[in-house]
């Protein structure tokens, strides 16, 4: 978390009081984020800070804010650290908390735990600790708990207790209306009336011989031996109401009051200072005080906390009416102080505690420098000579920047002008203006004199070396120092017998016996690496100036048996100081402290550097963000697995550096992702997203003020890998691996048996393919054969049927021909003879067998088909079958067409065959 840092500059009076007060910083209810009511603090051991809040529980570590909320969510009223452990007290219940694992705080309640009977409505205000244990007190009782014994018991039951108080083990109580009483051995002694002491007690504590009581109307008391001693009354300027009060280490008062902020009181009762609204605080009703390890301030506020930085190295004194103004230069000598201001010229003598206008000096004023007993003023109006309250113009200047002094010459000043360089002198009656040295016109805002040679800075134009003639009256050489370069905000001074020029490129120094001007490497690095704010080098001594950066403030002293530069560095940031860039002032005032002008004011600084912290570092939270956006704090140990379905990871952690002036950065190292340290960091968090699973050291250190903390962190986590990832998905992949190895080879053997086989499959197909051409060739010629053979025979029983048909018509023409002659017992038997050859079956047994031969089968089917079919419907289906006509059926029949045909008929009605159907195909396709 950044800090915010509201630190006050705060003034102690109705007028105008010179008294520079510590810091103040503002925590609001949105910063905090809880109730804006806060009724008792309390500090832990380990320096964390606990508030009694509205809202329940508040802890704040310096860096983060938490809040807790007891189990019935009242109000918590009263908060206190004891023996390690954290008590609070609220609305019908009191209890303690403890610290888990995770670092957050769980609730243990005492009332329940014990089962304490309280009265209706009991609310629990105040917590005190002694010896024997905790007491824990409402407006109506006070209940003591013995940790060691578990015991909880009723000591005291008054309906009008207001405060409890324990000092050297001695137990005090205020009864409203009655007065203040002491608890001994089960018993109420009276040891002062309400009366008596002025109203209400608000504190007790322990001054050494005596005991301090603070009471509701701001009186002092002392308690000597149970002799009560009035030390003082009121001692503001008009009546108040005390609510809360402490004791501070020092021996002073911290007083919080109902409607006018914070007092400082001494032990006289007097008021060192108020802390109001009007000069800082958040709001004007203090509702606690409490004084915490380092001797700070913290404020319960009726609407937010405050934190006033007692130890602070740094008071403040702002001019919230704005009669002052932004203060650009300051003197002090003797407790008397001088500041100079974009409004005039004001003085404070050291009895007096507001500053005074110097008549005459009304406007802008640029510079405050005592010169061998005189003060100087330079104004815009010119220069005066101040004596106490008395300004005395010196007549023809007008517009005065800066005055310088020529060595040897003690009697003479330059003056560098808005319109040139001027001489002023001393003829023992006071200065005067002597003359304005011709030759330069130019405003010389910065200057710088090395004998008869003057150096003028300008911001526009850059650096001037100006040659003098001995009357100091005229400029006889001019030149511009090219290889500086120019800047806004730059400075020229004398530092030694050196000449240095700084603008934001560096600090250039001039060569001896030349005249170039170097960048000078270790004084320019002090700019580099603070951020260049302003180049005004505000000399202190002859040897020794302050430079000004964004990060820090800068002494530069010269070693004089080296002749080299030393520095000492202040880490207060620029926004912190609130100067006028390019018009800073600072004196110094005695020893260390230093006086500084701010915009609104001026700071006191003790110049020493700032204390290297004690703290440690601490790592607080981790807190874990899922993918699904759920979120769990893990417990803070050296080594953490987490589970792979982490979206982000954070770590939080801490230092508890409470001073608003502290500077503390953070830097990082994550070793698995970075090998070097980070840059500066300021807030006290790191967020890490989308990490690859791995085993990962985060190692967190502090710089506070510059300097590391002697403690780092250093914390080692794991992240889990997916389950592919995982040492059982390796094994998996390994068996997988082992299977696809063991089934590759197993394949490989099958592919190249596979592959074997086909060859030989190829081969036996080969050689198969080549049986069966050889069988194709074989079957082709028998094909071949057969049907040569089929041919012949076809042709054998071709010719063997026209034989016949060709003989039975011959045969048939002679047995006409021998009807036509004469019958004769010769004709007679030649015509026996031709029947006979006509009728012979040796020619249808030889046409059988030739027809056998071709169709072979045919009989058997059309038998198997018609069994009823007579042999010579057989020799017709046969004469049919040879697609023979009717008339060359005949002489095959040797009857005459006719007959065929009528024999045909027959055969169809045989045959089943309709008058559609054509008798040859069926017989043909049988």
């Amino acid at each position: 978390m950044k800090r915010r840092l509201f630190f006050l500059l705060i003034l102690f009076s109705y007028l105008m009081n010179g008294q520079a007060l510590p810091p103040v910083r503002n925590f609001s209810p949105a910063e905090y984020n809880a109730g804006n009511q806060n009724w008792m603090v309390s500090q832990a051991d380990n320096r964390k800070v606990y508030f009694a809040n509205n809202n329940g529980l508040l802890e704040y570590n310096g860096e983060q804010w938490y809040s807790y909320t007891t189990p019935n969510e009242s109000i918590v009223r009263s908060v206190h650290w004891h023996d390690g452990l954290l008590y609070t007290g609220s609305f019908m219940d009191f209890g303690y908390w403890e610290q888990l694992p995770d670092n957050t705080l769980t609730y243990i309640s005492l009332v329940e735990k014990f089962k304490v009977s309280l009265k209706e409505d009991e609310q629990f205000w105040n917590i005190i600790s002694n010896k024997s244990g905790v007491l824990f007190q409402s407006l109506d009782r006070l209940y003591t708990y013995n940790p060691t014994s578990g015991k909880i018991r009723t000591v005291l039951e008054n309906p009008k207790l207001t405060k409890v108080f324990e000092v050297n083990n001695r137990i005090f109580y205020n009864v409203q209306d009655s007065g203040l009483f002491e608890f001994v051995t089960g018993k109420s002694i009276l040891i002062a009336s309400t009366e008596a002491i002025n109203g209400e007690v608000i504190e007790m504590s322990d001054s050494g011989s005596y005991i301090s009581i603070i009471t509701s109307t701001n009186s002092l008391f002392k308690l000597d031996f149970n002799e009560l001693e009035l030390v003082s009354k009121n001692q503001f300027p008009r009546p108040i109401t005390v609510y809360s009060a402490t004791k501070l280490m020092g021996g002073d008062f911290a007083i919080g009051t109902i409607s006018n902020g914070l007092l400082i009181v001494n032990k006289q009762g007097a008021v060192q200072y108020q802390i109001d609204k009007r000069q800082g605080l958040t709001n004007n009703t203090v509702l606690s005080v409490f004084e915490d390890l380092d001797k700070n301030l913290w404020l319960g506020l009726d609407n937010g906390i405050d934190f006033i930085d007692l130890q602070s190295p740094f008071k403040a004194f702002i001019d919230r009416t704005g009669r002052l103004g932004t203060v650009y230069a300051a003197y002090s000598k003797d407790s008397e102080l001088y500041l100079g201001t974009n409004q005039g010229l004001y003085f404070k003598s050291a009895e007096s505690t507001e500053f005074q206008f110097v008549e005459g000096t009304q406007g802008q004023v640029w510079m405050l420098k005592n010169i061998d007993g005189t003060l100087f003023c330079g104004h815009n109006l010119g220069t005066f000579t101040i004596e106490g309250t008395k300004a005395i113009k010196i007549s023809g200047t007008v517009g005065t920047w800066d005055i310088q002094t020529l060595k040897n010459r003690p009697d003479i000043l330059i003056q560098g002008s808005y319109n040139g360089l001027n001489v002023l002198e001393n003829k023992g009656v006071g200065w005067q203006f002597r003359n304005k040295i011709d030759g330069f016109g130019i405003s010389s805002k910065d200057i710088a004199l090395v004998d008869n040679t003057i150096y003028v800075g300008h911001e526009q134009r850059g650096l001037y070396e100006l040659k003098v003639d001995d009357q100091l009256e005229t400029i006889i050489d001019e030149r511009l120092v090219t290889n500086v370069g120019f800047g806004m905000k730059s400075d020229v001074i004398t530092l030694g017998e050196d000449v240095l020029y700084s603008n934001d490129q560096g600090i250039y120094i001039k060569e001896k016996n030349s005249e170039d001007f170097v960048l000078n490497s270790k004084l320019s690095s002090l700019i580099s690496s603070n951020g260049y704010s302003s180049g005004r080098m505000n000399k202190i001594t002859e040897n020794s100036f302050w430079l000004f950066t964004k990060k820090s403030l800068i002494e530069v002293v010269i070693e004089p048996i080296n002749n080299s530069f030393e520095t000492k560095r202040i880490l207060v940031p620029q926004y912190k100081r609130s100067e006028t860039k390019g018009y800073e002032s600072i004196i110094q005032l005695h020893n260390d402290s230093y006086l500084m002008g701010t915009s609104q004011g001026y700071l006191l600084m003790d110049g020493k550097e700032l204390a290297k912290s004690t703290n440690t570092l601490v790592l607080d939270r981790i807190i874990v963000t899922n993918k699904n956006n759920s979120q769990e704090l893990l417990e803070i140990q050296n080594e953490h697995s987490i589970s792979n379905n982490i979206k982000s990871i954070q770590f939080l952690f801490y230092t508890t550096e409470y001073d608003a002036f502290s500077n503390v950065k953070y830097q990082y190292k994550l070793n698995g992702s970075e090998k070097e340290w980070s840059k500066p960091f300021e807030q006290g968090s790191l967020w890490f997203e989308n990490l690859s699973y791995g085993s990962y050291q985060l190692d967190i250190r502090a710089i506070v003020n510059g300097s590391l903390l002697e403690t780092e962190i250093s914390t080692e986590f794991e992240i889990e890998p997916p389950f592919y990832a995982t040492k059982l998905a390796l094994l998996f992949y390994l068996l997988i691996l082992i299977g696809m190895l063991l089934l590759v080879g197993a394949f490989s053997r099958w592919y190249y048996k596979r592959k074997r086989d086909h060859e030989l499959e190829k081969q036996k197909q080969q050689m198969e393919l080549n049986l069966l051409k050889s069988q194709k060739d074989l079957a082709d010629l028998k094909n071949q054969q057969l049907n040569s053979d089929i041919d012949s025979r076809n042709r054998e029983l071709a010719v063997t049927t026209m034989a016949m048909i060709k003989k039975n018509e011959t045969l048939n023409e002679l047995k006409e021909e021998l009807d036509n002659l004469p019958k004769t017992s010769e004709s007679k038997s030649l015509k026996k003879m031709l029947e006979k050859s006509l009728n012979s079956k040796q020619d249808w047994l030889t046409f059988e067998e030739a027809f056998n031969n071709v169709d072979k089968d045919f009989f058997k089917k059309i038998k198997e088909m018609h069994p009823s079919l007579t042999s010579g419907d057989l020799r017709l289906c046969v004469y049919l079958r040879l697609n023979l006509s009717s008339k060359e059926v005949a002489p095959l029949l040797n009857i005459s067409p006719r007959s065929v045909e009528i024999k045909r008929y027959r055969l169809r009605k045989k045959l089943g065959l309709t008058r559609e159907e054509s008798l040859t195909s069926y017989i043909v396709e049988i």
